[in-house]
């Protein structure tokens, strides 16, 4: 990094040489951007540029409006050219129909063959013509072709009832509006049939103006517009259209399509039509042309204009890493694949104590690593050559005071321009006040617990100098009846002797309590042991018997699943959980007002995992209390300090085990606690029925040693 600033340092000023002689590099007080002539020889491109612009955008816009007027005119022809097709195929329809209407009128009331011939002929030739009927005055249908499918269309339409026929006074042809009808348009031709008799009848035509579009309008027609009969609101009734897209509903072109039609509306409409590859080839030499003629100015303009920039770019350019490196609070550094330091900013120079002068292009060791630390680093920096990504570690820095730091470094592989891993690169937190808040709250746990334990033995107090006085007295009267004894004299040895094996009992179970409380008060360091999860919750229970004996709750014990439930916890603890949940059981219970209350400890194994239960006879935990039981200070004791449940969770999730809570049918709550099985005891089991039969007064002497 130094090497490059020196180059970056070089090259300004080279640049700072040469801009003095090289009138390229116009200086403040004078150049040739700023003589007359000069300025105008500038000007003069960027007056080509725009003159050339002008022209081509001129050129364009005029050949378009030509295109769009002849499109125009197109529009407007072939709009009438279709109007009047259709109009004549109408014609035509109408006019054959008259004939056959006065064919009709001379004939009986049964048609003839010839009549009949006429009609099928103009139905089986006309595509749109859908069928052809005849009615009498009555309305009863005389000859319909064909004699089936919409014969009674008409009817459904706009036809009159039947003893209205008389009334019609049909004198001469009529269209019928048209109707959507079975997903067609349709209109009916209505022409009178007035017989010599004085009877009127009725010849209809039922005409299909969709399929007049599809048979009249020609295929040049549909293949540069979509023809359509529109109603008053613009919408299509009917279309026809053979090419693909959507038409430029802006350059559309209607007329009205009455007579014979009322509110119908002929519309054209135009697709894009496909520019002419040989006008687009023409556009696009022009246009490469000018566009060749305007970069060539351009360059030439910009020439200068980027010399110019080019020094005050590099100055700007160096000054903002300069910032940000100066500006970052995080240690960053760079170091070449052998070791040699390439960059440090300022936070990191700040973090170890040495200035970047005196430190960048260092090999290693480093003189911020420790003595000590010297190998585990030189090992780790050879593990990075095998596969180079990105990790983090945690180590010390020795700062040039002495001051040890703890760091935590996040280093990558840094990667130069060709894709090569040339170095690493790595930003570099000081870690060392998280680390003493971190041990600080440890501390502080500690002494929580402590305090828990204190304030546990406090409330047990009464009941455990009841416990104490029990043995004393014991061996008060045990002494009193040997000092008797022996003042009466000839006192039997055996008698004595048995005096004096009961006096010892005595006297180590005394002991015993004294030290299980001085184990259980007594500030220390977590020692896991490996152990029996069944014992040491039978002699807890056994502990905190007297206290729930003399409060009148039952402590019931279930026995183990198993034989043996090996853990490696630490037994102190883990009592001070049991006892703490024994105790909400017992106050749980009270509070509830059941008589003769029994707290119910149990034992499950399952899932390699050594599972305790304490279930209560309570009223259960509170709905509101229920997500935050286990939270500090949350509790529903009137002096509790709500500490209790959370640091039982804490001394289990140390142990790797969990704490949660159950209903429990009929009433109550159940606490429950799991600590994972150990695989390592096979000789546990042995040990610890030595412990029962007589070393249960040394075990916890030699654990606290």
């Amino acid at each position: 990094m130094g090497e490059n600033k020196r180059i970056i340092s070089r090259s300004l000023l080279w640049i700072s040489e040469v801009s003095k002689e090289d009138p390229l590099f116009p200086s403040q007080s004078g150049g040739l951007w700023r003589r007359p002539l000069d300025g105008l020889a500038s000007a003069a491109p960027l007056v080509a540029i725009l003159m050339i612009s002008v022209l081509i955008g001129l050129f364009l816009w005029m050949t378009e409006k030509e295109r769009r007027q002849e499109l125009h005119v197109n529009l407007l022809r072939d709009t009438l050219w279709v109007e009047q097709a259709l109009r004549f195929q109408l014609g035509t329809h109408q006019d054959n129909l008259l004939r056959l209407a006065a064919d009709l009128a001379v004939q009986p009331q049964a048609i003839d063959k010839d009549s009949l011939s006429r009609m099928r002929h103009l139905v089986a030739n006309h595509a749109e013509l859908l069928q052809i009927t005849w009615f009498d005055e009555q309305g009863e249908v005389r000859a319909a072709v064909p004699p089936h499918g919409l014969a009674d269309a008409g009817a459904a339409l706009d036809r009159p009832p039947r003893d209205a026929w008389s009334l019609l006074g049909v004198a001469s042809p009529a269209w019928s509006p048209p109707r959507k009808q079975e997903g067609r348009l349709l209109s009916f031709l209505r022409l009178p049939v007035n017989r010599e008799d004085g009877s009127t009848g009725l010849l209809e035509a039922t005409l299909a103006l969709d399929e007049l579009l599809a048979t009249q309008v020609p295929w040049w027609i549909a293949e540069h517009y979509q023809v359509s009969l529109t109603g008053l609101d613009g919408e299509p009734l009917v279309k026809k259209s053979n090419a693909v897209g959507e038409p430029t509903g802006s350059q559309q072109h209607s007329m009205s399509f009455d007579p014979p039609f009322h509110g119908i509306f002929l519309t054209l409409a135009p697709y894009r039509a496909p520019r002419n590859p040989l006008h687009m080839l023409l556009i696009a030499g022009i246009v490469g042309l000018a566009l060749l003629t305007v970069v060539n100015l351009g360059l030439l303009a910009l020439h200068f204009k980027r010399r110019r920039q080019a020094e005050q770019a590099l100055r700007n350019e160096q000054l903002f890493r300069q910032a940000m490196q100066d500006s970052v609070t995080v240690g960053l550094r760079a170091r070449a694949l052998d070791g040699k330091l390439l960059f440090a900013n300022p936070a990191f120079c700040r973090m170890v104590g040495w200035p970047a002068e005196e430190i960048i292009g260092m090999m290693p060791p480093m003189p911020w690593w420790r003595p000590d630390m010297l190998n585990e680093i030189q090992q780790r920096h050879l593990a990075q050559h095998s596969v180079p990504r990105a990790h983090s570690f945690e180590t010390v820095f020795q700062r040039r005071d002495g001051v040890s730091i703890q760091v935590m470094v996040y280093e990558a592989p840094l990667i130069d321009d060709k894709g090569v891993h040339v170095g690493w690169m790595a930003s570099i937190l000081d870690i060392s006040d998280r680390r003493q808040a971190e041990a600080q709250a440890s501390r502080q746990a500690d002494r929580l617990q402590q305090t828990g334990r204190l304030i546990t033995m406090g409330e047990m107090a009464s009941t455990l100098a009841h416990e104490l006085n029990q043995p004393l007295a014991a061996i008060a009267s045990y002494c009193a009846s040997c000092q008797n004894l022996l003042a009466k004299g000839g006192a039997d040895r055996q008698v004595l002797a048995t005096l004096l094996e009961n006096l010892a009992a005595q006297n180590r179970r005394a002991g015993l309590i004294i030290r299980r409380i001085h184990d259980f008060v007594r500030k220390r360091e977590p020692v896991r042991e490996q152990g029996d999860l069944a014992r040491l919750v039978r002699d807890t229970v056994g502990f905190a018997e007297a206290d729930a004996r003399r409060q009148g709750v039952l402590l019931r014990c279930q026995p183990a699943p198993v034989a043996s439930m090996p853990v490696r916890v630490d037994p102190v603890l883990i009592e001070q959980v049991l006892l703490n949940l024994i105790r909400n059981a017992i106050e749980a219970t009270l509070e509830n007002g059941v008589p003769d209350g029994v707290v119910d400890i149990g034992l499950e194994y399952q899932d390699d995992c050594c599972i305790v239960s304490v279930a209560d006879h309570g009223a259960g935990v509170a709905p509101e209390m229920m997500e935050r039981i286990f939270t500090p200070f949350a509790t529903t004791k009137k002096a509790g300090m709500g500490m209790g449940l959370n640091i039982c969770r804490s001394i289990l999730e140390q142990h790797h085990g969990q704490l949660w809570f159950e209903a429990r049918a009929g009433g109550g709550a159940v606490f429950l606690f799991s600590l994972p099985a150990w695989h390592g005891a096979e000789g546990a089991s042995a040990t610890l029925a030595e412990q029962d039969a007589g070393g249960n007064s040394d075990t916890r002497d030699d654990r606290d040693e």
